[in-house]
């Protein structure tokens, strides 16, 4: 079907109408014509995939990376667009989502501002990822087709860092991983790289330890992390210290304050969070996986006034909470509305780091609604030729 798309939406989808019913469409750009494969029909709304373009955005590039196209793995699903195209929808898309979720006011808020979709670096963006999964194949490795179970088989994989690419590609692998395996590739700050598979290996058949050596930075610390193999880490190799430098900014906190983190995971803010309150303050961070609390816990050894701790994460902590600051990071749902609802009652200033446009726009809106003023709003490229983009808000 012959489309003309209008706008750009949640999940980086071109927005077209054909027939009175609204299309989403993957590999699409606002303003461009296309012809598009209808891939799902549903009572509100039809899915389509660009199969050729008739009339292309000035922002179309060719893709370097076929095999992570929108239609086809998905993993560079923003790889057709340039960097500073790829950015701008990033901002529309989260602007879009304040405004249908947040409101007009929030929207407003936002523009007064000054938000927009900052780079982490200076480079194409190419090269620069940490962390990928893939799937053990009978020879080589694949990733899952878009919306299916279905796998295909990838040749190169250009997000990550050289070295990972030219590891995970060994074709020795397929003498030591069964097909089905999924694997967790990781280059860590320094040491050895390796592959997480039913066990951690730094080279077909040689076993790594469990754990590996992260890093981040402010511009007056460096800090580094003991991370589970198999944990949570930023995959962006600029990521960790963005994220760090921008919360602690948020957070301003001061000596002698005392801050609760939720959703803390191995400690990258809470570890230097401890070195700013100092030991006539507190830091308590929660986390729901032990793994990454027990990481936490070495990482903050010497710093008895800071401690981690694993639980549920809910509208009963938040209704809890006592501290002058509170940074919460959460996984893509977001905090959720009944727990984003509690935490606005607290006193305390709020930094809130997001993965979702919609799911931030929500928690903020709720937070809003109890009472909380925005101060701050900042959106990261941490996730070059992909749509997704990490938004850090400041609230008291």
């Amino acid at each position: 079907m012959l489309l003309e798309i209008t706008d750009i939406g949640h999940g980086g989808v071109g927005i077209a109408r054909h027939e009175g019913q609204v299309v989403f469409v993957r590999g699409a750009i606002p303003g461009e014509r296309v012809e598009a494969e209808l891939t799902a029909s549903r009572s509100r709304y039809l899915t389509a995939v660009v199969c050729e373009v008739i009339e292309a955005s000035p922002e179309r590039v060719a893709h370097p990376w076929p095999e992570g196209a929108a239609g086809v793995t998905g993993a560079a699903d923003f790889g057709h667009i340039t960097l500073e195209g790829q950015r701008a929808l990033k901002e529309r898309v989260v602007l879009g989502n304040l405004r249908r979720i947040g409101g007009q006011e929030l929207y407003e808020t936002a523009l007064g501002l000054g938000f927009s979709v900052a780079a982490v670096d200076d480079t194409d963006g190419w090269g620069s990822r940490t962390r990928f999964d893939v799937v053990k194949l009978k020879r080589g490795v694949g990733m899952y087709r878009e919306g299916t179970n279905e796998l295909a088989a990838i040749t190169s994989m250009p997000l990550a860092l050289p070295e990972l690419e030219r590891l995970i590609f060994d074709p020795a692998w397929d003498r030591v991983i069964a097909p089905g395996t999924r694997l967790h590739v990781v280059g860590p700050a320094s040491g050895e790289d390796v592959v997480v598979a039913d066990r951690v290996y730094a080279a077909p058949g040689r076993e790594a330890a469990g754990h590996i050596w992260e890093r981040a930075a402010t511009e007056a610390d460096v800090y580094d992390y003991r991370v589970s193999a198999a944990g949570f880490w930023q995959v962006h190799t600029r990521a960790p210290s963005t994220l760090l430098r921008a919360v602690m900014g948020a957070a301003a906190v001061r000596p002698g304050e005392s801050v609760l983190e939720l959703f803390s995971g191995a400690g990258l803010f809470t570890v230097p969070l401890a070195k700013a309150v100092g030991d006539a303050g507190r830091v308590r961070a929660i986390e729901g996986s032990q793994r990454a609390v027990t990481d936490a816990t070495a990482n903050l050894a010497g710093m008895p006034w800071a401690s981690a701790s694993a639980a549920r994460i809910d509208e009963r902590t938040a209704a809890r909470v006592s501290a002058d600051a509170v940074v919460a990071d959460p996984p893509r749902a977001g905090l959720g509305k009944k727990t984003a609802s509690a935490l606005a009652k607290a006193e305390a200033r709020i930094v809130l780091v997001s993965c979702d446009p919609a799911a931030m726009a929500r928690d903020v809106a709720e937070l809003v609604a109890g009472g909380k003023t925005v101060e701050s709003m900042a959106a990261f490229d941490i996730f070059p030729h992909t749509h997704h983009v990490e938004v850090v808000t400041a609230l008291r």
